[in-house]
């Protein structure tokens, strides 16, 4: 069987480039789409932006979808609920349903990388950019672009007026994980994973994770990973082996997005920053019992059969081999 996969993303492989304009007037990013949502949770919407400096997206909020952002470069300031902050390379944003918030940008080459849930954001603004070009008489008419709108924004509201913000640091603003943060933090050798976002922030759907590996460190995800994978590699390489195939490496800015049933190594060939996008495992459980048997029952952790179950028992099928 031949699959024409798209495993290893780089940057310029996007599936679609577009400018995001704001009601009818000059485009205010330029956008690029890298993975189509999928799934009952409409999950790994991948898409990121390029804003010009000192645009804004208006303060608004939904009552779908989960929104989860990567400063890939530069600087933004967010507001939400009457409290603003800014976010820096490095940073991630996350934003809940009924969340209301907006975005400036506050420097050139700012990179809002978006992994959205339940949104399917980026194919309704490709459809009606669509429409734009291809009717242009009917899509200007003020009866048509009220429906386009209605369709499109179903489910969020953009007719906020932009509250009076009170400015504090990054780290008290809970939509903002600054690049050191974390909700809990697990150290390993050579390998520290820090929580992100957690299920409880996803409705269930997953967890986001940053990894902290050293060179030399390694995991390999079972043929049986009933999930796909999704990486970002926000700084360093990676060598990546999937059974059956010849390696090759994925370096800064590149995605990962692994099948579900496909196994595979991949090892750090410098001390690199990996995000873990996509985690619809429960790691948190894995690695809270993880912990509490490396106490208490540590010849449990040498056990292939026990660690086998213990993975099963957890949906968490990567297994963690350290320097």
């Amino acid at each position: 069987m031949e699959d024409k996969l798209r495993i290893h993303i780089r940057p310029g492989d996007w599936l679609a480039d577009i400018d995001e304009v704001a009601d009818g007037k000059e485009p205010r990013s330029r956008c690029r789409y890298f993975i189509a949502p999928y799934g009952p949770f409409e999950l790994n919407e991948v898409g990121e932006a390029n804003y010009y400096v000192g645009n804004k997206v208006p303060y608004h909020e939904h009552y779908t979808g989960y929104e989860t952002f990567l400063v890939d470069g530069g600087a933004l300031e967010i507001l939400s609920r009457s409290r603003k902050a800014v976010a820096r390379k490095g940073d991630i944003v996350h934003i809940m349903p009924y969340a209301p918030h907006s975005i400036r940008v506050l420097e050139d080459e700012t990179i809002w990388r978006a992994f959205h849930q339940g949104h399917s954001l980026i194919p309704n603004m490709i459809e009606t950019r669509r429409a734009e070009g291809m009717y242009p008489e009917i899509f200007c008419s003020p009866a048509y672009r009220e429906e386009v709108r209605g369709r499109v924004r179903k489910g969020i509201w953009y007719d906020y007026l932009t509250p009076e913000c009170i400015e504090v640091p990054a780290s008290e603003l809970p939509e903002i994980r600054t690049f050191d943060d974390a909700i809990v933090r697990f150290q390993l050798e050579g390998l520290e994973l820090r929580l992100k976002v957690g299920r409880w922030e996803t409705g269930g759907a997953k967890e986001v994770w940053q990894l902290m590996m050293k060179s030399g460190c390694s995991f390999r995800f079972a043929p049986y990973n009933i999930f796909p994978l999704l990486y970002d590699v926000y700084d360093g390489s990676l060598e990546v082996r999937l059974d059956g195939r010849e390696p090759f490496v994925a370096t800064t800015r590149d995605l990962l997005h692994i099948p579900k049933f496909w196994g595979g190594t991949i090892t750090a060939l410098t001390d690199t920053v990996l995000l873990d996008m996509g985690c619809q495992g429960y790691l948190t459980r894995y690695l809270d019992e993880v912990t509490v048997l490396k106490e208490r029952e540590p010849a449990k952790l040498n056990d292939e059969s026990f660690l086998t179950e213990l993975m099963k028992k957890y949906d968490f099928y990567v297994r963690y081999k350290l320097c």
